[in-house]
């Protein structure tokens, strides 16, 4: 199990991203992920973390490519963690990582969410500059409805790691979605696919954030890249990216592409209520 490890970790936090090790076994991890082949993504972000112990986006996919193979498989992870960080009280780390665990416990045990709560306040109280356990703070803040204390979690993690993903791309939706400030989300996030060329939600966020700058051929590219990353209709850009696609597309009067989109999105299941009206006004003739 990875909390049994005793992984080389990099000589300081950050150091994973000019790791080339590291960004490779990220990659293989992200293609697997969304691709749907769980066990691949779980075996290369565990060796991800054998090189970047306290990488948020490494400890989150790993999480996410257990809770993806089962609910047992997650439950088995937390029981190995618990007696870890059992055995190990002031290990930061032990903390971090099984407050990582709880959150994604927390989708089926709602319980677990102050549990994870706790785990990352504990990491924290042992080292505050832990940019994991602040992320993992802010993640459960945000489901809080906290989004001002989550902010404050994403911003002390940079401190720590300037070039924390998660961190990154939590900040650019705060900025984007809650303070209506699409600049300030694009300078967050725009250097993240540079350092995760294989993650389609970076694309998506970015295709999103140009659509509402108005720079609509920049959208247009990001979430094609999005589109072809997500294989698996995974995450957000496999479950979202077609309809925002074809919007994107009638606004610069692309109506053939616009009709192709949205017809994919009902394919797929993205938002197929919303596809199928705008289908109906193409149908209709009641675009601009």
């Amino acid at each position: 199990m990875l909390a049994c490890a005793h992984p080389a970790a990099a000589d300081a936090p950050g150091d994973q991203f000019s790791n080339h090790a590291f960004l490779t076994h990220v990659s293989d991890g992200l293609l697997a992920f969304y691709s749907k082949n769980f066990a691949a993504s779980k075996a290369a972000f565990e060796d991800a973390l054998a090189i970047a112990p306290t990488d948020s986006f490494s400890l989150s996919f790993y999480n996410a490519s257990l809770r993806n193979l089962g609910v047992e498989a997650l439950t088995q992870q937390a029981d190995q963690e618990e007696e870890d960080a059992a055995k190990n009280p002031r290990d930061a780390l032990a903390q971090t990582r099984l407050g990582f665990t709880y959150l994604f416990m927390s989708q089926f045990q709602t319980a677990r969410g102050p549990d994870a709560r706790d785990a990352f306040n504990q990491a924290l109280q042992l080292d505050p500059h832990m940019a994991a356990a602040h992320v993992g703070l802010g993640i459960y803040r945000l489901g809080d409805n906290s989004t001002s204390r989550a902010k404050a979690e994403f911003l002390a993690a940079l401190q720590t790691v300037p070039k924390d993903v998660l961190a990154r791309e939590y900040l650019s939706s705060i900025y984007q979605v809650d303070l209506k400030d699409p600049n300030r989300a694009l300078a967050y996030l725009v250097d993240v696919p540079n350092m995760m060329p294989n993650y389609p939600d970076a694309f998506y966020h970015l295709g999103s954030i140009m659509d509402d700058l108005g720079q609509y051929d920049a959208a247009i590219k990001y979430l094609k890249t999005a589109i072809d990353l997500d294989k698996g209709h995974v995450g957000e850009a496999g479950q979202y990216g077609l309809p925002l696609l074809g919007t994107v597309y009638l606004k610069v009067h692309k109506v053939p592409e616009a009709k192709l989109a949205f017809s994919e999105a009902i394919v797929y299941g993205e938002a197929p209520e919303f596809s199928q009206s705008q289908l109906d006004k193409i149908k209709h003739g009641d675009v601009k």
